[in-house]
C-alpha cells in the first residue's frame, strides 16, 4: 500500500544543545578535514561566500555525493548553504534546499538551530525519512564536537602521590 500523501511545507527545524564552543560547531559545520570525521567520507570546501563544498559518501558498492555553495557565513554564529543532493533513493533527482545553521552561546557550551528548507516532500514517509537522518547526523556532530572540545583541553599535570 502507497505511503499516504499528505501536504507538507517541506521544511524542517531541528535544535541541539552541544557542549562546545561555537568556534568548534562552526568549524566542524565549515573545514572539509572535519566535515570528513563526522559527516561524510572525504569533503572539499572553500568555506567564503560563494565558495562550494562538496561530500561524498561510501555506500557499500555505491557512492554518493552532495555539493553546496556557501551563500552566507557569519563565523562563528551562522552558515547558511544552498544544497543539491545528487541522488538519494526515493529523495534522489537533484534536490536543492537552504540550510541554514544559527549557532547560540549557552552557559555549558552552545545550541545549534538547524533549518532545512526545501521542495515539499511527496508523503509522510519521505518526510520520516528526512527526519531521522536529521537526528542521526545532528547525534553525530554533538558527538564530534564534544569529543574534540574535551581533547582540546589542558590536561592537569599527573603528581604522583608523596
Amino acid at each position: 500500500m502507497p505511503a499516504k500523501t499528505e501536504p507538507n511545507d517541506g521544511i524542517i527545524q531541528k535544535r541541539v544543545l552541544i557542549r562546545a564552543s561555537a568556534e568548534t560547531v562552526f568549524r566542524a559545520l565549515t573545514d572539509p578535514k572535519e566535515l570528513s570525521e563526522w559527516f561524510c567520507d572525504r569533503a572539499q570546501a572553500d568555506p567564503r561566500i560563494g565558495g562550494e563544498l562538496r561530500a561524498l559518501w561510501r555506500c557499500g558498492p555505491e557512492i554518493r555525493q552532495g555539493s553546496a555553495l556557501f551563500r552566507r557565513l557569519d563565523p562563528p554564529h551562522f552558515v547558511e548553504l544552498e544544497w543539491t543532493d545528487e541522488g538519494w533513493g526515493k529523495l534522489s533527482g537533484n534536490q536543492r534546499h537552504k540550510l541554514t545553521y544559527t549557532i547560540r552561546n549557552r552557559k555549558d557550551g552552545c545550541e545549534l538551530l538547524v533549518r532545512d528548507e526545501g521542495s515539499p516532500l511527496p508523503d509522510t514517509e519521505a518526510m520520516s525519512v528526512l527526519e531521522e537522518g536529521w537526528i542521526s547526523v545532528l547525534r553525530d556532530l554533538k558527538d564530534h564536537c564534544e569529543t574534540r572540545e574535551r581533547s582540546s583541553r589542558p590536561r592537569p599535570a599527573f603528581a604522583p602521590p608523596a
